[in-house]
């Protein structure tokens, strides 16, 4: 099942990457492509369960695919990533749909977050930000901090040309001014308390009454909003609006209500009506980018 995943000439690739050793030495486990896929079976259910490397290393020995210690499956690990990254560009469609020539030019990167547990810890102990290049899925930079460096746009170094896309949680004034100052953009799912927006003449935007005028579900609606750096002049940029369809809406909401119940916390009807609709925040101009190409990566279908 999963060989029918991969490209069909990904034996011919692995040979390319000069995976199989033309002399391999005495004792080598891996002498040829068979010796490749089983590696590839041990990574694919270690990067997919979260197994331990020593764990599925054993398992993969008692299953008979391949006899190798954990510390040779690490190395392998290191060896083959190039080879994966071609596998992965090949089985995916980001490099047509995100190519730069397709969206004005921009070299698009995905930034996010992910936590760490060191053996034996009961609670995070790390976070990794990293930044990701969409065309290829290879990431560009990695920081690790502490569990007290939240996530934001100001761990990334970034360049004229580039547009770099997260979730809410970089949403605020400070992320999005210091990749504004730059020269490269932003697109982000809107944070109504920690992204406040203003008009050309510094008013600021009342986001519910904007949304109670928009009725009718799928076209996409757009409003300039300004924000406002503590530290920066302001920063121009478009709010985009679409209500989602009836049984999204519902799915929306539903999620709402299960997470504000996990957490304890009291719902409000504005909440809920919030939750109907996909809302983004971007800095790129309308002359680059209009707003159903932008709204394309959080179309839901």
């Amino acid at each position: 099942m999963l060989e029918a995943q991969l490209p069909t000439d990904w034996r011919e690739l692995a040979e390319r990457a000069r995976l199989v050793p033309n002399n391999p030495p005495p004792g080598a486990k891996v002498t040829d492509l068979s010796g490749v896929e089983s590696v590839l079976r041990l990574i694919f259910y270690h990067v997919a369960t979260n197994t331990s490397l020593r764990t599925t290393a054993a398992m993969g020995a008692a299953a008979k695919i391949i006899s190798i210690s954990s510390v040779a499956l690490h190395l392998w690990m290191k060896k083959i990533g190039p080879f994966i990254e071609t596998l992965l560009e090949q089985i995916t469609t980001t490099r047509d749909m995100f190519a730069a020539k397709r969206w004005a030019g921009y070299d698009i990167r995905l930034v996010d977050a992910s936590t760490v547990q060191r053996p034996g810890a009961i609670t995070t102990t790390s976070r990794v930000h990293y930044a990701m290049q969409l065309t290829s899925l290879r990431p560009t930079q990695i920081t690790v901090t502490t569990e007290k460096v939240g996530e934001t746009f100001k761990h990334f170094e970034a360049k004229s040309g580039q547009l770099f896309i997260g979730d809410r949680a970089y949403a605020n004034p400070p992320g999005i001014a210091s990749i504004s100052s730059q020269g490269a953009h932003v697109l982000v799912r809107y944070h109504r308390t920690a992204l406040p927006l203003y008009d050309s003449k510094g008013k600021r935007l009342d986001l519910f009454k904007l949304l109670g005028k928009l009725r009718k579900r799928g076209p996409i609606h757009e409003r300039v909003g300004y924000v406002h750096p503590a530290d920066s002049a302001p920063i121009k940029g478009r709010l985009l609006m679409v209500r989602l369809p009836a049984d999204k809406a519902k799915e929306a909401r539903a999620r709402l209500r299960k997470e504000h119940s996990r957490k304890c916390k009291q719902l409000t009807n504005k909440s809920l009506h919030v939750a109907e609709f996909v809302i983004v925040f971007t800095t790129v101009p309308n002359d680059r980018l209009n707003k159903d190409e932008l709204m394309q990566p959080y179309r839901l279908r």
